[in-house]
């Protein structure tokens, strides 16, 4: 989460993750989920430590943004 919200998170940056939670935004969510688990399922299958290192990286941001999104109101409410 800290990648999309960091120390000091902009309050245009939350509501824009708040409105991502709207349903007509969860298809978008399902496409992160998805390539979230592909992206799982790749490192366990991956082998040279260049492919390792950036499936992990590709991991930690579908992760960190999820995440964000999920938690964005209560980061919101603090800003307030």
């Amino acid at each position: 989460m800290k990648i999309f919200c960091g120390s000091k998170p902009d309050r245009q940056h939350m509501q824009a993750l708040i409105r991502c939670k709207l349903q007509e935004n969860e298809a978008l969510l399902a496409l992160f989920r998805t390539k979230l688990e592909e992206t799982k399922v790749s490192l366990m299958q991956a082998e040279e430590p260049h492919r390792l290192y950036r499936l992990q990286g590709q991991a930690q941001v579908l992760s960190d943004f999820l995440e964000a999104v999920e938690k964005s109101s209560e980061v919101f409410d603090r800003i307030k």
